[in-house]
């Protein structure tokens, strides 16, 4: 549900947001899934800017494992990334969690009875358009009859996929620190009292407001077979605390100190939500943090490499198996569609009953190949 700041200055460029237009800010970028927006936050300037380029570094950082786990967004489909295996071959990672080779490729051999074409396309759409161009190169070449005798073939990677990912640095992490302060606007905080990530915000050379927080879990019953997105905000006016806590793709995971003069009212709200569909998680996040706690954020020294390293791990093993879900769909869908066609079923067809046993040996016999290498994995 979207939320409606009483704000009239943009919080980025303090000007006027009447004079410059209102816009809806995805709390959490749009890129990772994020759909609930606040509006009277900053201008429509501030949002195309710091959305090309905050926000922009975080799709970046974060597209492998977005990609593999998969994200829906409100608007607009994910592009296809290039991805390397370990023995240097690339593809394209699609928005499905499928991939496709880099280049479509395309020989032509003097053969005994003329030319042998031979073509390998990445989809149905490209390998029509270079039938029509080999057409036009050798006349006696029938597009029809070649597309007639396409095979669409899956043959398995040899080697794993390898990237690297590496989380924050200056452009994410005021996109994240954003995140924070926009969650904070939208359960009723005026910008101005996140005062110290304000100054993070708006100053190139201030001091990060954030540290990443690998000191414990603070979020309760954290979901394990799919990853998920995550904003945090806690105010206690007893401390004069304003804290924020951010989580992407359950890796990367910082507290952002919004302000230590705080003194409006109790403020406790979290948006978290899968980014594989957008519907939003109920999960609990400790922000109470102990004074020792707090400094250790200050000094950016909550992150100790054991609990660092298994938080990652767990992150990973949870994305892991978001994929390995994601491909036994498509495994089933195909399989389902090669039993269709090899019974003559039409698409939106009734199975009959009399033959569902051999239907579901065609569908056994489509998925035996993915069986063998999953249970090898």
């Amino acid at each position: 549900m979207d939320s409606t700041s009483t704000q009239t200055i943009c919080a980025l460029c303090d000007e006027p947001i009447a004079l410059k237009g209102d816009s809806g800010e995805h709390i959490i970028p749009n890129s990772i899934g994020g759909r609930r927006k606040v509006w009277g936050f900053i201008c429509k300037d501030c949002n195309s800017r710091t959305g090309e380029s905050w926000d922009a570094e975080i799709w970046r950082q974060f597209s492998n494992v977005a990609m593999m786990h998969g994200v829906k967004r409100d608007r607009g489909e994910p592009p296809s990334i290039k991805i390397q295996t370990v023995d240097g071959k690339r593809y394209w990672l699609l928005p499905d969690g499928s991939m496709t080779i880099e280049h479509p490729t395309f020989s032509a051999e003097p053969g005994e009875n003329g030319t042998n074409i031979s073509v390998t396309a990445r989809d149905e759409k490209e390998a029509q358009r270079m039938a029509k161009e080999i057409a036009n190169k050798y006349p006696k070449f029938e597009p029809q009859s070649f597309m007639n005798a396409a095979i669409a073939t899956e043959t398995p990677l040899e080697s794993p996929v390898t990237f690297t990912a590496s989380f924050g640095a200056e452009l994410a992490g005021r996109s994240m620190v954003k995140t924070a302060v926009a969650l904070a606007v939208a359960a009723g905080v005026d910008a101005q009292a996140c005062d110290v990530a304000m100054t993070y915000l708006k100053d190139k050379t201030a001091t990060p407001s954030y540290a990443f927080f690998y000191l414990r879990n603070l979020v309760a019953s954290r979901p394990t077979s799919h990853a998920f997105n995550c904003v945090s905000v806690v105010g206690d006016p007893s401390r004069r605390m304003l804290l924020g806590y951010v989580e992407c793709f359950s890796l990367c995971r910082i507290v952002v100190i919004l302000s230590e003069e705080y003194e409006g009212k109790p403020v406790r709200a979290t948006y978290a939500f899968n980014p594989a569909d957008g519907n939003t998680l109920d999960l609990q996040v400790d922000l109470d943090l102990s004074d020792i706690e707090l400094e250790l954020v200050r000094t950016n020294d909550a992150s100790p490499d054991e609990s660092h390293a298994a938080a990652l791990d767990a992150g990973f093993g949870a994305i892991y198996r978001r994929s390995q879900f994601r491909h036994w769909e498509r495994a089933t869908g195909e399989a389902f569609e090669y039993a269709c066609k090899a019974l003559g079923i039409p698409p939106g067809g009734i199975i009959p009953p009399e033959r569902a046993r051999e239907f579901s040996a065609h569908m056994v016999e489509h998925l035996g190949p993915t069986i063998s290498r999953m249970v090898r994995r």
